[in-house]
């Protein structure tokens, strides 16, 4: 290592010495420095440099003067002056073109780590913005619910009609509201050309158009909802109705209505950033004449049937805002004793991300088209995103600052002749920007290229171009510029400080410090390289346990389908006949649910018979006695329901018996008082409040009828003419062959039943694996950035094993006149490498461990993490690092020992 002076004699003699031979005064000091340092140590060293840094000085000090033509010649040489970045091109040119190899990995590196870094900064950029389209979103906020029923609490987004209606009368804070509820889903038909379209249509009062800004392509946003039948469609929906958008004026018939629906606006399809879904709305005041409506709302202070917003005004504290809500329910409710209520604000840009644990009783989306965000995804992809393109970077910094020795006598030269440091700075930052800029191009490039087929894998619209938000440029220009300064920083500074006199003596200066980093960057790379590899593993393992694992029932060649009118319900046991005549059905069964739900799944409070005190909450489907059969799920104890007299007999899972102490069923007595609203809450099942008293007749097991992320919770199979929940499916067990066929026959079934009923049908196992639909686009996002991080590692690896190649070659010339093989050369120069990706594996693993051990507590059902995960990632990096060393070290060990010892 090249001893340094001590920094104050150095600030010294630099600040009271004059221009004109200072650096010649500097170089030779600095040289008088090292003789002294190797013959008697650095005390005598740094002492007789203090006394020639005192011999040196002039006999009046003074500061030096900077005359009026130096500050000129300051100007003309500014980084800013166009002479100065033309010299700065050519010269940044030059060497970039004389160093092929070099600048096409820096460059490679560089664009991966920039493509990589857009692609996810698109995404993360769309998830954070949801709902962020309308102008007043930082005003407007969802109302939550949350009530607790003698210690069980729930959280609800969702209040009643007079809560909407008197909140802006009677609170001065909030502007407007705004109420949204969901309909069941029913035929939507046009009478011109009368195809049955199964719709859920929303209800929403006339402020629905005035609070969001929902655009309309055609219609008046102030009227469109204040009429009775009204509706208003979609772009989408307008074009499956009536094959075109124009259809302002034109009447629909709507299964639940019996007045025609009159279209008074066309709206833009969503954007696929927003929380809202809805394709139809109707406005409420379609409902007003009905005398049940008007009697409800007129005392509907309590219910959980609306998704309320508001807008509240400037400035205004939303936590004020909802204790006067909650005072204004309080004041005209009264809840039952044991059952406390209050309200909250939600803003409308948090709900897509941080809405866990509130039930959505009222439904503004569609679960399957608008899964909910999840934060920790966004911060772990966001740490991805920097890191990859650090990691890119570093690449550039290591490469550059390895080839530092062979720009010592540039840098000599043109110190020796004028230059300052600063200027030497600005050029080496320079050439660092022209090649980030450079990538920066063909980043551009390669992410338009990609973009559709990541906006088909995410299910977005993402776009990179002149309509993009000017927010996503800012951002990637500026990531772009700030890793262009900071990875070139260092070698700037680093090749910038050598003294012209050492450097044109051609003393080979070892800096130490920049080989210690070297190696701490790659140790870095392959470290979170080696990371990512084991959470991939971990995370495809994980996806491929919720798509394999039991379930509990045999979900292959499952036919299920939805049941939407009253006629196919009513005759139920006439088509399950009629189904069951078809030679490829194997079984069928009519439930109310299915495992695999999208839709609400019941909730029911149950107890012993005249255990009032003893309450428990329990999900409950309605099942026929072919279920079981059907579905392959075990009997364990007890019987199956046999006929129609077993109205009023349930069969619990394991976990619904262990909650309720029943062991061996044997007509015990339970009552089932309460049965959970659509918003959330309970309410009677019966209108006199008497419970529903059935007798628990067998046991089953445990299956999952719920996603994998969740525990099996309790669940009661009803016997399907129970008085809480009816026949909404029919499921069909088929034989794997001609399967168009049989799904013709089954229509066929269907359609004489009800004509007006459309043939909606799916496979159970493809809507088992939309649950984990997030999780799979996750796993193949994190493969392909796991991929991109160790390619640009690979990369940055490749340029160091050319460079050590290069510095030993008249050393692997000696070594191979003198005997040794190509593969003792080879194992030579490979075997410094592979110690620091064995490092990197060492301080991987455990945090690896801890990140993946973290993750896989959200799932409530996961694997457990094997030792040879980490093997397979240890090896994988270990073989790419000795693949990615090996070639050029073969090809430094096969050349020929004679040219090798002229090279000098």
């Amino acid at each position: 290592m090249q001893p340094t002076p001590p920094r104050f004699a150095r600030w010294l003699l630099a600040q009271f010495h004059p221009d004109d031979t200072l650096e010649e005064v500097e170089g030779d000091l600095d040289e008088l420095y090292t003789y002294w340092y190797e013959r008697a140590g650095p005390t005598q060293a740094t002492l007789r440099y203090l006394l020639d840094v005192v011999s040196v000085m002039p006999p009046f000090v003074r500061r030096r003067q900077r005359s009026e033509d130096y500050y000129q010649s300051k100007c003309r040489t500014s980084a800013l002056h166009p002479v100065m970045l033309r010299n700065y091109l050519k010269i940044s040119l030059r060497t970039l073109s004389r160093n092929k190899l070099y600048t096409a990995l820096n460059v490679a590196g560089l664009t991966f780590g920039i493509s990589c870094f857009l692609l996810i900064g698109l995404y993360l950029f769309d998830e954070l913005t949801f709902d962020q389209q309308h102008r007043n979103a930082s005003r407007m906020y969802r109302v939550i619910e949350h009530k607790n029923v003698k210690g069980e609490g729930t959280t609800v987004a969702a209040g009643s009609y007079k809560l909407a209606e008197e909140s802006k009368k009677n609170i001065a804070e909030v502007e407007k509201t705004a109420r949204i509820r969901r309909t069941g889903r029913a035929n939507l038909i046009n009478p011109e050309n009368p195809v049955n379209f199964q719709e859920t249509v929303t209800i929403a009062d006339e402020n629905l158009l005035q609070l969001f800004d929902f655009p309309l392509l055609e219609g008046d946003k102030n009227t469109a909802l204040k009429e009775p039948n009204s509706i208003i469609l979609n772009e989408d929906l307008a074009m499956r109705l009536f094959d075109k958008t124009q259809v302002m004026g034109k009447t629909l018939k709507f299964g639940f209505m019996d007045s025609p629906l009159k279209v008074t606006g066309i709206l833009k399809n969503h954007p696929r950033n927003s929380s809202f879904d809805f394709n139809s709305v109707i406005s409420d005041a379609s409902f007003y004449n009905a005398d049940y409506y008007k009697q409800t709302m007129a005392s509907d202070w309590s219910s959980s049937s609306f998704s309320v917003f508001v807008l509240l005004k400037p400035n205004t504290n939303s936590e004020s805002v909802s204790a006067k809500m909650t005072n204004l329910i309080l004041a005209n409710y009264k809840p039952e004793i044991g059952t406390s209520l209050s309200y909250s604000l939600q803003p409308l840009k948090d709900i897509h991300l941080r809405s866990e644990g509130i039930l959505d009783g009222a439904r503004n989306s569609n679960v399957e088209a608008i899964p909910q965000g999840n934060l920790l995804y966004i911060n772990i992809f966001s740490f991805i995103a920097l890191f990859v393109l650090c990691i890119a970077g570093i690449n550039y910094m290591n490469l550059s600052t390895a080839r530092a020795s062979n720009r010592l006598k540039e840098i000599g030269v043109r110190k020796s002749i004028g230059a300052e440091r600063s200027n030497l700075v600005k050029q080496f930052l320079f050439e660092a920007l022209l090649v980030t800029s450079f990538s920066f191009a063909l980043s551009l490039l390669v992410v338009n290229v990609l973009l559709p087929s990541f906006n088909q894998f995410t299910n977005k619209q993402l776009s990179l171009g002149f309509g993009t938000n000017y927010r996503i440029w800012g951002m990637a220009i500026a990531a772009t510029a700030i890793i262009g300064l900071l990875s070139g920083s260092y070698p700037a500074f680093l090749l910038s400080g050598f003294k012209p006199v050492l450097l044109l003596k051609g003393l080979k200066i070892k800096h130490s410090g920049s080989l210690s980093l070297r190696k701490g960057l790659v140790v870095f790379q392959f470290t979170l390289s080696t990371v990512l590899i084991v959470g991939t593993i971990v995370l495809f393992q994980q996806v491929r346990f919720m798509n394999t694992t039991n379930l509990g029932f045999n979900k292959d060649l499952m036919v299920v389908i939805d049941v939407n009118t009253r006629a196919a319900r009513d005759r139920f046991e006439t088509i399950k006949t009629e189904m069951e005549k078809i030679p490829s059905v194997k079984n069928v069964s009519a439930t109310s649910r299915v495992p695999g739900e999208w839709k609400t799944i019941r909730m029911v409070k149950i107890n012993p018979q005249g255990h009032t005190d003893n309450t428990n909450v329990s999900y409950l489907f309605g099942a026929d006695k072919d279920f079981t059969k059907t579905y392959d799920v075990k009997l364990l104890k007890g019987r199956n329901f046999a006929n129609p007299a077993d109205s009023s007999t349930v069969l619990l899972n394991e976990t619904a018996a262990k909650l309720l102490n029943i062991n061996e069923p044997s007509d015990q007595p339970v009552e089932i008082p309460l049965v959970s609203e659509r918003g959330g809450g309970f309410e009677p099942v019966n209108k006199d409040n008497t419970p529903f008293k059935a007798r628990v007749i067998g046991i089953v097991k445990d299956f999952h009828f719920q996603s994998l992320h969740d525990r099996i919770e309790p669940l009661i199979l009803a016997h399907i003419n129970n008085p809480i929940h009816h026949i909404d499916y029919y499921t069909a067990r088929i034989d794997a062959n001609n399967i168009p066929e049989t799904l013709e026959k089954l229509k066929t079934v269907m359609v004489n039943a009800d004509q007006d009923d459309p043939f909606e049908y799916h496979f159970l196992d493809q809507q088992l694996a939309r649950f984990y639909l997030e999780d799979a686009r996750r796993q193949t996002l994190l493969i392909w950035v796991a991929l991109a991080t160790i390619f640009i590692a690979c990369l940055g690896l490749f340029g160091l094993a050319t460079y050590s190649a290069e510095q030993r070659i008249k050393e692997i010339g000696v070594r191979k006149v003198l005997g040794a093989s190509v593969v003792n050369l080879a194992t030579l120069l490979s075997k410094d490498f592979l110690k620091l990706v064995l490092i990197a594996n060492g301080i991987a693993f455990p945090i690896a461990w801890w990140a993946t051990d973290n993750w896989l507590q959200e799932y409530a059902y996961h694997i457990e993490i094997k030792w040879w995960m980490f093997a397979v990632a240890g090896v994988l990096a270990i073989t790419i690092a000795l693949l990615t060393v090996s070639y050029q070290a073969l090809k430094a060990a096969s050349m020929n020992p004679l040219k090798s010892l002229q090279t000098e």
